[in-house]
């Protein structure tokens, strides 16, 4: 059991070896000042919007179609209603560390929601110190080290919500960018595309080691902090234009339209039976993809192209940011497993992110969840009638109900 003085502090309550480390490490901080000072590890909160100097309000796009049964089976359940608002905080005097981005003023971790998960986004650690100038304000793109290469939550999270501001009218003067000292290929070709289009060159780098005093901090806050799919229309008008840019000239006249996107490269939520699909994929003209052999450019660049997209839910699908209005998108889950539990990290964000774009859209239930990973199998005939839906014209709605 997480003690009470905890319970709000660690993502769900999970005890686990790093939120062990964290509370460790902040009795330590807690005994002992001098070690809070020197590791930087805050044990006391205050919420960012009470200590901001200033405040832009950006609204997103506010959803009206209903989630889809099959989101709802599987509890997810959508705020109402579907809307939120990017605040954009000016911060005076603050540290911002080089792990996860975290900012501190006068000793005090800035919380940017009510349960605010300390573990990801602290480290005890000694910190080199530097100062930035205080001649422009400096805009917070750090993320936590383990998302760093995770294509939905940089562009959703972090350049979105720049660009929108940019885009705004209300962004006083151009901004330096605060950035991780090791980028992922994603956020070099991103980071390059604002220095073309809004001449932003000045960038500082932070390791996970480093930390900065900033005089002038900006920092993107979305309330509610979810669903992060929705977006200004001020940024969603741009996908088009970066996601030409971040393609770069790497789209070829040979292209596959029909993309069928692998997950047997990754952790989680893997098709057990992926190999035996094959020739079925094959005969209504997909080819399988898996994403992480591809550059970036390549990547998005196919999704450009493409006029369907067929995969089992996971990061890979926030490339459907790219995909022309009305391409087909056919999103699978596994099921339930024995016990009723729900599949780890579910989300309805492609749902979303292809209303706002404007997909052809349909999601479905597969077979259980078979393994701890959420492995699963997806039933030959299943498979067939959910290609000849993304292969069809036009699409038909039955195609969300079909049996798992």
């Amino acid at each position: 059991m997480v003690s009470l003085q905890y319970k709000g502090r660690i993502h769900r309550g999970k005890f686990t070896a790093r939120s062990l480390r964290y509370i460790l490490s902040d009795q330590a901080a807690r005994l002992f000042p001098a070690l809070q000072r020197r590791w930087l590890l805050p044990v006391e909160p205050v919420p960012i919007g009470d200590v901001a100097s200033g405040d832009i309000a950006l609204p997103s796009v506010r959803v009206e179609a209903p989630l889809p049964d099959v989101h709802r089976t599987l509890g997810l359940v959508p705020p109402s209603p579907l809307q939120l608002t990017d605040h954009i905080y000016t911060l005076d005097d603050v540290i911002v560390t080089g792990w996860a981005g975290a900012m501190i003023k006068d000793g005090l971790l800035l919380t940017v929601r009510p349960r605010h998960n300390w573990v990801s986004g602290l480290r005890a650690r000694p910190h080199r110190m530097r100062a930035l100038s205080a001649e422009r304000p400096w805009f917070n793109l750090m993320t936590p080290v383990p998302a760093r290469g995770h294509i939905f939550h940089w562009l959703c999270n972090y350049i979105l919500p720049l660009l929108a501001y940019l885009e705004s009218g209300r962004a006083a003067e151009k901004p330096g960018l605060l950035v991780n000292a090791t980028p992922s290929p994603f956020q070099d070709r991103t980071l390059a595309y604002l220095k073309e289009r809004y001449g932003i060159g000045v960038v500082e780098a932070l390791g996970p080691a480093d930390a900065a005093t900033v005089p002038r901090l900006l920092a993107d806050v979305p309330v509610p902090h979810n669903p992060r799919g929705l977006q200004s229309p001020l940024a969603l008008a741009l996908l088009d234009d970066l996601g030409r840019f971040v393609a770069g000239g790497s789209q070829r006249p040979d292209d596959p339209k029909r993309l069928y996107i692998s997950r047997n490269d990754a952790r989680l939520r893997r098709v057990l039976n992926e190999e035996q699909l094959l020739p079925i994929l094959q005969a209504f003209g997909f080819e399988r993809l898996v994403l992480g052999k591809l550059p970036i450019e390549r990547q998005v660049a196919l999704f450009r192209n493409a006029e369907a997209i067929v995969a089992p839910h996971g990061a890979g699908l926030a490339h459907i940011a790219w995909a022309k209005p009305g391409t087909k998108v056919r999103e699978f889950f596994p099921d339930l497993d024995a016990h009723g539990r729900r599949v780890k990290n579910a989300s309805y964000d492609f749902w979303l992110m292809s209303q706002l774009v404007g997909h052809d859209y349909a999601v479905c239930l597969a077979g259980p969840v078979e393994n701890r990973r959420d492995g699963f199998r997806i039933r030959e005939t299943l498979l067939s009638d959910i290609l000849a839906s993304a292969a069809a014209e036009p699409f038909s709605e039955a195609v969300e109900a079909a049996p798992s």
